[in-house]
């Protein structure tokens, strides 16, 4: 018999279009990279069971990053107990737009746990954004960094795991 999972979370993926969210959530879910996923149009909504606390069940809404989805961004937020904020290390203009990200969140959700996530990792002599400034940026948010690359796998699962682990401390300890 199959045991229903204790806890059911939803996390969702904040971020530009192109850092690879959609890339993080595949490496997380499937442990498979490809090259080239095609835009994410609205959201993708993807499960992943995970063995902590007596099982947790993470609903994953990964966010289209296009302006024109801004308006959705409230909609796909609502009960959100979590987010992964991601940017991309070679992108100078994923890193100066995470603030309307945060504040969309906040804005909706009020104070739930976020990780700041710095991508691409694995792409070392294109990187823009230095880890002292990346580290700065999440410590004045109230957030943890973590850098990954989907490609590699570098902390990918890491990172939605801590992720878990922190909204279930909220969820236990309200």
């Amino acid at each position: 018999m199959h045991e229903e999972p204790k806890w059911v979370i939803k996390i969702t993926l904040l971020g530009e279009k192109n850092v690879g969210k959609t890339s993080l959530v595949y490496r997380f879910i499937e442990n498979k990279f490809r090259e080239n996923y095609k835009a994410t149009l609205g959201v993708n909504l993807l499960k992943k069971d995970i063995d902590i606390n007596g099982g947790v069940s993470a609903q994953i809404w990964d966010l289209g990053g296009q302006e024109s989805f801004r308006s959705l961004r409230k909609l796909y937020l609502e009960g959100a107990n979590g987010g992964l904020v991601i940017f991309d290390l070679t992108d100078r203009n994923s890193f100066d737009k995470l603030n309307e990200w945060i504040e969309s969140f906040k804005n909706t959700r009020g104070e739930q746990p976020l990780l700041l996530i710095g991508n691409k990792s694995d792409l070392e002599n294109q990187i823009k954004i230095t880890d002292k400034e990346a580290s700065q940026y999440a410590q004045s948010n109230n957030m943890d960094l973590i850098t990954t690359s989907a490609k590699t796998g570098k902390n990918v699962e890491e990172a939605f795991i801590k992720l878990t682990k922190r909204i279930l401390d909220k969820m236990i300890n309200k």
